[in-house]
C-alpha cells in the first residue's frame, strides 16, 4: 500500500507536468510558448507617443501647412525657355556676384542653362512662374523669359500636366518681372496678398519647380525686409534698379526664379528672384520681389506692354550717423539728395542737394530703396507729397512725377553764392594733411579747374587707406572739395583754416568726382 506522501509528490509532479505541456502546445499557437515557457519573448519595437502639451495646436498648426501647400501647388506652373543664342557670356559676367539669379538648367555645366558639352545653339533653361487670371497671365521674372527665342521660345507646364505655348507679353528689367499669357480658361488663379503687412519671423512657403523638380514646396521663415541686394544687369536697367528684396530661409534654388512666395493664408506676398550663394545653389537666404511692387508692374504689362513709371529725378543715398550730424538731424533718418536731375520732377518742384527727404504720402521712409519702391508703383504723372528736412526744419513738397524719358541727368548748383573774396590770403602753401582724418589735399592746377568745371577748390591728392576719409569715399572718385561746413574753399589755406575751426564736429563736404558731378559728402573731424 502507498503511503500518502509519495501519492502526493506524484499528484504534484503531474499537475506541474500537465501545466508545462499545455505552455507548450498552447503558447500562442507557435514555437513564441517555447520561450515564454523559459522566460523569453519577441522584442518590443518604438516606445509611447511622448506627452506634448496642446497636442490639438500642434495637428492644428500641421493640418494649416498641408492645407495651404494643396491650395497653393495648381497656382504655380513650370516654365521652360529656349534661346536663340548662348547665354554663356551673359552666365559669366555674374559668376563672382554672389547674390544670383537662380534661373538654369538643372542638367548644364552650373551657368544658365549652359550645356555640358559646351556646343553652341539654343540653350534651355527652367523657371517658375505665378498663374493671376483665370485667361492664362502668368507673372514671373525677367531674367527667365528675356532671352527666349521668339518662336515657341516659351512653354508653360501646369501641374495637371497640360502643356501650353506662351507669348511675353512685356518685361521690366528695372524690377526683373514679366508677363507671360497662354490660351487657356478656368485656370486656378493665386491670391495676392499685402507685402506691406510681412513681417520678420512670420511662417512662409516658397513653391516652385528647382533643380526641374516640379511642383517643390519648402518652408521657413522671413528672415529680413526691404534688403537693397543689387542683381540687376545695369546696361538694361540704365543704373537704377529697384532692390528692395524679401528675404526668407525657405529653401529656393535655380528653377524656383518666379514661383510664389506664399504666407500661411495661402495669398502670394512675392515673387522669388534671386538667392545669397557662392556656389549657386541653396545657402540659407533667397530673395523674393514683393507683390505690392509685382501687382503695380504686372498690371501696366498687362495693360500696356510696358511700365510707364514716375520718377522724382532725383540721385539719393541712406542717412548714416555722421550725415544726421552734419545736417543738424537729432538721429539718422530719411534718405539724402546727393544730387538733383536737371528737367526732372523734383528740380521742377524745388528740391535741392542736401534735402533730406523723410517720408513720402505719409509714409516713413529710412532707407534709398525704400523710396525706390515707394515711387516705383507710380506712374508718370501721379503726384507724391514729400515731408523733406532743409535747414533745420521740415518742409512739405508736392512733387509731380515725369517719366524718365524727360529727364537729363546734370549736376545740379551746389548753391555757393558767397560773394566774400579771399583772394588776399596768400595761399603760399600748397599742400595740408588731416592726419586724424587721413586726408591730404592741394591747391588745383588751371588744367584740373577745366576739367572738373570749377573756379576754386582743392584737390585730393592721398587718402590713408582703411582711415576716416577713406571710409566716407573719398579718393575712390570723389575729387575735388570745393566747400567745408557751408564754406567755400578756395585753397589749402581755407581748407586748413575750416577743418581746424570745426573739431570735434560732422562736416558736410561738396566734393565733385571725375566726371564734373557734385555730391555730399559728410565726416566727422575728431578733436
Amino acid at each position: 500500500m502507498l503511503s500518502k506522501r509519495p501519492l502526493f509528490a506524484s499528484i504534484v509532479l503531474l499537475v506541474i507536468g500537465l501545466a508545462f505541456g499545455a505552455s507548450l502546445v498552447s503558447g500562442f499557437g507557435s514555437w513564441k510558448g517555447i520561450n515564454l515557457a523559459f522566460g523569453a519573448s519577441d522584442p518590443q519595437l518604438g516606445g509611447q507617443l511622448p506627452s506634448l502639451p496642446n497636442d490639438a495646436t500642434l495637428q492644428s498648426i500641421n493640418n494649416s501647412f498641408t492645407a495651404v501647400a494643396k491650395a497653393v501647388r495648381p497656382t504655380v506652373v513650370s516654365i521652360t525657355v529656349k534661346t536663340e543664342a548662348p547665354k554663356q557670356a551673359a552666365a559669366n559676367k555674374n559668376d563672382n556676384n554672389p547674390f544670383r539669379h537662380f534661373f538654369e538648367s538643372p542638367f548644364g555645366d552650373g551657368q544658365d542653362g549652359g550645356s555640358p558639352f559646351g556646343q553652341q545653339g539654343p540653350e534651355e533653361g527652367l523657371g517658375s512662374g505665378v498663374i493671376i487670371t483665370s485667361d492664362g497671365y502668368i507673372l514671373t521674372n525677367n531674367h527667365v523669359v528675356e532671352n527666349a527665342a521668339k518662336k515657341g521660345g516659351v512653354s508653360i507646364k501646369l501641374t495637371d500636366k497640360r502643356v501650353f505655348d506662351a507669348k511675353v507679353i512685356g518685361t521690366d528689367p528695372t524690377t526683373d518681372l514679366a508677363i507671360v499669357k497662354i490660351d487657356a480658361s478656368n485656370l486656378p488663379v493665386a491670391a495676392l496678398g499685402n507685402s506691406d503687412d510681412a513681417q520678420v519671423g512670420e511662417w512662409v512657403m516658397a513653391v516652385g519647380n528647382p533643380l526641374g523638380l516640379e511642383s517643390t514646396v519648402t518652408t521657413g521663415i522671413v528672415s529680413s525686409l526691404g534688403r537693397p541686394i543689387q542683381i540687376f544687369d545695369r546696361s538694361k536697367t540704365k543704373d537704377y534698379g529697384i532692390a528692395n528684396f524679401i528675404q526668407t530661409d525657405a529653401a529656393i534654388n535655380p528653377g524656383n526664379s518666379g514661383g510664389g512666395l506664399f504666407d500661411m493664408h495661402g495669398a502670394v506676398i512675392g515673387i522669388n528672384a534671386a538667392i545669397a550663394s557662392q556656389t549657386g545653389m541653396f545657402a540659407g537666404y533667397g530673395f523674393a520681389i514683393p507683390i505690392n511692387m509685382a501687382k503695380a508692374v504686372a498690371m501696366d504689362l498687362i495693360k500696356n506692354g510696358k511700365v510707364n513709371r514716375g520718377y522724382i529725378g532725383v540721385e539719393i543715398r541712406s542717412v548714416d550717423q555722421t550725415d544726421a550730424e552734419a545736417l543738424g538731424l537729432d538721429r539718422p533718418r530719411g534718405v539724402r539728395i546727393d544730387r538733383v536731375t536737371k528737367d526732372g520732377a523734383g528740380e521742377a518742384a524745388g528740391l535741392k542737394q542736401n534735402d533730406i527727404i523723410l517720408s513720402v504720402d505719409g509714409h516713413e521712409v529710412n532707407e534709398s530703396n525704400q523710396l525706390q519702391g515707394m515711387i516705383g508703383m507710380h506712374h508718370a504723372g501721379d503726384q507724391v507729397s514729400l515731408k523733406v528736412w532743409r535747414d533745420g526744419k521740415e518742409i512739405e513738397k508736392l512733387i509731380k512725377l515725369k517719366p524718365r524719358s524727360d529727364m537729363n541727368l546734370a549736376s545740379n548748383d551746389n548753391g555757393n553764392t558767397d560773394e566774400n573774396d579771399n583772394s588776399g590770403l596768400s595761399p603760399q602753401k600748397e599742400t595740408a594733411t588731416v592726419d586724424n582724418i587721413g586726408l591730404t589735399v592741394r591747391n588745383l592746377t588751371s588744367s584740373e579747374k577745366d576739367k572738373y568745371g570749377v573756379k576754386e577748390g582743392v584737390y585730393v591728392s592721398h587718402v590713408e587707406q582703411f582711415s576716416e576719409a577713406y571710409d566716407r569715399g573719398l579718393g575712390s572718385n570723389f575729387k575735388v572739395i570745393t566747400n567745408v561746413a557751408h564754406t567755400p574753399i578756395k585753397n589749402v589755406v581755407d581748407f586748413e583754416r575750416v577743418v581746424n575751426e570745426n573739431k570735434g564736429k560732422a562736416v558736410g563736404l561738396t566734393i565733385y568726382d571725375e566726371s564734373g558731378n557734385s555730391h555730399f559728402v559728410s565726416i566727422k573731424i575728431p578733436s
